[in-house]
């Protein structure tokens, strides 16, 4: 199990993660250096980030697990597929668990938690509490922010994290005084709120994500103009066949991101995102899979393959440290 894991986590890291790195590189350098993308080629950037942390960091956990299973140490879980997350709060418990459990212990607990006032069976204090569990949440997220540095970036990461908590916190306390057979109750329960949900979330992450890998905070401006301001457009290559769409606003010009992909076509990188997508939504974790992994000839065969691939593309030029050793 242990170097069935580990191949998985090199894997994720010097093929995908990797991969993903390159046009987020281009991208945020791209801004951070005045640039105005469009629409199309900033919302790649934030996602190309997005996920080249997704599978650094979580790469970079898997491939700690195996190396302790293969010494017989069995290291604690701290990556659960934290972008399947409907609300901030969930997204919390499982990406880096760790940190989590130590910010909660060592800092969330001691500044009192989610007191304990209510039981005077007083408005005031049940006011009061509330008041106080709301700036414990904000802080512990705060400071999660400047743990990881002390450039504005982290601190403004930190600051929408806390405020994000701080709101998901006052909307279970309104819910809790929602009659259980309330019509707004009743649409919680449907495919559609869900799916609303996790649009919300992941979207926040995305935009949350923009400040923590900013070099500068105009960078990050920059970024967040082009994805919701930005004009739309289209590789030259498609006007032949959707030009009718220019009619709509739709621009067709040579794109940004045909300088990044080594491809006369940018259906490489599309392909990769969709990937990201599927495997952080609808496959299992590392861990699931090798919970319940059995030794067999095609699964020592999978392990070889992801092996031989991950050391061919460390040999390359395109590997990078991992994202994490920074912190």
């Amino acid at each position: 199990k242990g170097l069935f894991i580990f191949s998985i986590g090199l894997f994720k890291k010097v093929v995908i993660a990797d991969s993903f790195a390159k046009w987020a590189n281009a991208g945020f350098s791209a801004v951070e250096n005045g640039a105005i993308l469009n629409c199309l080629e900033s919302w790649a950037t934030s996602l190309s980030y997005t996920f080249q942390l997704y599978f650094d960091f979580s790469g970079y956990c898997d491939m700690a697990i195996g190396l302790g299973l293969l010494f017989g140490i069995v290291l604690p879980i701290n990556f659960s597929s934290p972008y399947k997350a409907l609300n901030i709060a969930a997204f919390w418990r499982n990406w880096h668990i760790t940190l989590g459990r130590f910010l909660k212990e060592y800092l969330y607990i001691p500044l009192g938690g989610n007191q304990n006032l209510a039981y005077r069976q007083s408005r005031f204090y049940v006011a009061l509490n509330n008041l106080l569990t709301l700036r414990n949440l904000f802080i512990v997220a705060f400071l999660s922010g400047v743990w990881h540095g002390a450039g504005w970036g982290f601190v403004i990461w930190g600051s929408l994290h806390g405020v994000a908590m701080v709101v998901h916190r006052i909307y279970m306390l309104l819910y809790k005084k929602l009659d259980s057979a309330s019509l707004y109750v009743r649409f919680m329960q449907t495919r559609i709120y869900i799916l609303l949900c996790w649009i919300l979330t992941f979207n926040f992450i995305n935009i949350a994500w923009v400040f923590f890998r900013a070099e500068n905070i105009q960078g990050a401006v920059n970024l967040l103009q082009g994805m919701f301001f930005g004009s739309l457009v289209l590789p030259k290559s498609l006007e032949s066949k959707l030009g009718a769409l220019s009619e709509w606003g739709v621009e067709f010009g040579v794109m940004w991101i045909a300088n990044v992909v080594k491809f006369e076509s940018s259906i490489f990188m599309v392909i990769f995102l969709v990937a990201g997508f599927v495997i952080t939504l609808f496959l299992r974790n590392s861990c699931e899979i090798v919970s319940n992994l059995r030794l067999r000839v095609y699964n020592a065969t999978f392990c070889a393959i992801l092996l031989s691939i991950s050391l061919c593309y460390i040999g390359g030029n395109d590997y990078s440290a991992f994202l994490y050793f920074n912190f």
